[in-house]
């Protein structure tokens, strides 16, 4: 099942109506469970034998062949059916093939029907039959939702669940089991206990390195003089030196008070990179992104204010002045800039732990049972049913 955020809200509604049993904050005494007791595993194993080689008994309910090839482990009910997979493959494969690969994933189905269950009755024995109109409410919506999905046609819909060896009654079960199902591994991870500040600043702390860096930022105008565009008075003049002697040249005209854009624009000309009429004015960046020539602004830009000037900078074959217009150190978004993201993952990290106490609770209701022989026989079935034996002579 998928855990997001609306199917949060659903469970929800569903509880508030559940009397004293709220799910945002409530599970009752039962929700703090980590699993079965002793006397419920006692009963439990004590309880009813199947009565058919087809079906298979799990807390107290009947699995058959057709519930576990009904809907496939993950889909939705307006999927297609998992049935309806295993008979096309039965028809291309011998009996031994077909075993081999189905086996896994019907296994992995019956996982998911005995998860439902154990789900359900736990989530049933939590909030009692008060919330039964409330869940039919839900599930007539979600009926509604699926034949809109059919174009609103009630005998393509029916057509359709049809297919998947379902009718209506039967969906609108399946659609429960799954509201309460989502509810019983939420009540466990919520465990009536608050998110704690220092919880919250360990997670941070924990996170920051991956998820919250927050990168260096420099902005600044630049005067660029480069060697090989300036203007040689005698041939045999050093080009380098000759960039710097006009770049300290402009460094007493912007001390004097003279317009630094301004100056930046008249002498673009000498500058390898320029965006005309941007006044010397480069777009804000990260200082690590800056390369050969330009890299050194940036160590320089450690040691500046905002609004300081400073210059000649040589760099291979230039002479730069730079203004500080801005300047960001690299660090860390605080915590309270990412709290919900963090508060996300302490949730996350909950409901996974969550998930594995209850997976142990399914594993054992598994392990009471005869999983291979029903499993082996469920196949045996469909797969005479599709490729009857031929009639003795």
């Amino acid at each position: 099942m998928k855990w997001d955020r609306s199917s949060r809200g659903a469970i929800l509604a569903v509880v508030a109506v559940g009397a004293a049993l709220a799910i945002g904050g409530c599970g009752g005494t039962e929700a703090n469970k980590a699993s079965l007791t002793e006397e419920e595993v006692q009963r439990l194993t004590q309880a009813a034998k199947p009565v058919a080689p087809d079906e298979l008994i799990v807390s107290g309910e009947r699995i058959t062949c057709e519930d576990i090839m009904t809907i496939s482990s993950g889909q939705e009910a307006s999927k297609a059916s998992f049935k309806t997979w295993l008979e096309e493959m039965a028809k291309v494969a011998t009996l031994e093939q077909f075993m081999q690969v189905a086996r896994p994933r019907v296994r992995q189905q019956l996982g998911a029907n005995v998860s439902n269950i154990v789900l359900y009755k736990r989530a049933r024995r939590q909030l009692g039959d008060k919330i039964d109109d409330t869940l039919d409410k839900l599930v007539e919506k979600e009926l509604r939702k699926f034949v809109i999905e059919h174009g609103g046609n009630n005998a393509e819909a029916d057509e359709a669940l049809r297919t998947m060896g379902m009718n209506r009654t039967t969906f609108k079960e399946h659609k429960k089991k799954q509201i309460l199902a989502q509810y019983s591994v939420e009540s466990k991870m919520s465990r009536n206990r608050p998110i704690t500040h220092s919880e919250l600043v360990a997670t941070y702390e924990r996170m920051k390195d991956e998820a919250f860096v927050q990168p260096g930022l420099v902005q600044f105008r630049l005067i660029d003089i480069s060697a090989a565009k300036v203007e040689l008075a005698d041939p045999n003049e050093n080009p380098v030196e000759a960039a710097r002697r006009l770049a300290e040249s402009l460094v007493t005209r912007v001390v004097a008070g003279e317009d630094f854009g301004k100056l930046a624009e008249e002498y673009s000309k000498y500058a390898d990179y320029y965006i005309s009429g941007s006044e010397g004015l480069w777009p804000a960046r990260d200082p690590e992104s800056l390369a050969p020539p330009y890299a050194v602004l940036a160590d320089w830009a450690k040691k500046m204010e905002e609004g300081e000037i400073a210059g000649p900078i040589d760099a291979p074959g230039h002479a730069f002045i730079m203004k500080l217009v801005q300047r960001r150190d690299k660090g860390y978004l605080p915590l309270a800039e990412v709290q919900e993201k963090v508060e996300e993952n302490i949730e996350d990290t909950r409901r996974i732990a969550a998930v594995a106490q209850l997976d142990a609770e399914i594993v054992e209701q598994m392990a009471l049972a005869d999983t291979d022989g029903f499993l082996n026989d469920c196949l045996e079935r469909l797969y005479y049913s599709v490729n009857p034996p031929a009639p003795a002579p």
